[in-house]
């Protein structure tokens, strides 16, 4: 059962403690805990985790990310995430506005959310930390000139490599492919409006692409068709929502874009194998 149940998941804003909108320290995780007293939530900015030494373990949208070091880890911004412990851990934390990110590096971030933590050499740990040891003391030294380009020049390199480990990763090609790009955009424009585009067709003409070619081109990339990708989008936040929430169903729902609440748990129950009332029931249980 979650603890600590809100009524609706918190957001965490950087610039409440951070007007740059950029946060960068070394971190040792048994006493200094990122996130252990923010409990479950989501944050309006990327969170960056370089573990140099011991275990750490994070839970991000159901998952348990254990981390062992040398080790590196993202979570995207609106991923509901708690931290969850750690043993004589020790490393770097880095909180950055989208603004500090690029639009070269998001997609592939995006992308490759799905790979968890990923394992480092200890030469890339060695670049990494030096990266962010200078980016540390440039973020502490407003009086410098050009305080700003030369930070933001520093932010795009440290992204920038960790973007490149995670594309290599996952085997991303040095020049997209058109159909990847196609797929990549797509999938942007979902995570930003599938509250309210709900057809595939709506997608399509976003794109300016027809219908069954986008359906074509997403399959054949993900193994799965539009429609899937916005059930599935749509149905994650739903379980937040229900797991993390005391919003009522119909409310959810609404929240979602659905103006039936019947349609909803409908949808709901074919998608997840439940229904709104028996998932939450199930996991409060």
């Amino acid at each position: 059962m979650p603890s600590r149940l809100k009524q609706t998941i918190p957001v965490h804003t950087l610039e409440d403690h951070s007007p740059l909108g950029l946060e960068v320290r070394a971190v040792s995780m048994a006493a200094d805990k990122p996130g252990e007293n923010l409990g479950i939530h989501r944050d309006d900015h990327y969170i960056f985790i370089l573990l140099e030494t011991g275990e750490s373990r994070i839970m991000v949208d159901f998952q348990v990310q254990c981390l062992k070091a040398p080790a590196l880890l993202y979570v995207q911004p609106g991923q509901v995430h708690e931290y969850m412990g750690s043993i004589d851990a020790s490393g770097w934390f880095m909180a950055a506005d989208t603004m500090w990110i690029g639009d070269l590096f998001q997609p592939v971030l995006h992308e490759s959310a799905a790979l968890g933590p990923l394992s480092v050499t200890p030469e890339q740990l060695c670049s990494l930390t030096g990266l962010l040891k200078v980016l540390e003391g440039a973020r502490n030294d407003t009086a410098v000139p050009y305080f700003k380009p030369i930070l933001q020049s520093l932010a795009s390199a440290f992204v920038g490599m960790v973007a490149g480990l995670y594309a290599e990763q996952a085997g991303a090609c040095k020049q997209v492919l058109r159909s990847n790009a196609i797929t990549i955009s797509f999938r942007q424009l979902l995570s930003a409006q599938y509250k309210t585009l709900k057809s595939p067709a709506d997608y399509a003409s976003k794109l300016n692409l027809s219908l069954s070619y986008l359906n074509e081109t997403v399959k054949a990339n993900t193994g799965f068709p539009v429609s899937y990708w916005i059930q599935q989008e749509t149905m994650l936040e739903a379980r937040r929502l229900l797991y993390y929430s005391k919003i009522s169903i119909k409310e959810i729902a609404y929240q979602l874009g659905y103006e039936d609440p019947t349609y909803f748990s409908r949808l709901f129950k074919k998608v997840v194998g439940l229904s709104p009332g028996d998932y939450r029931r199930q996991n409060r249980e």
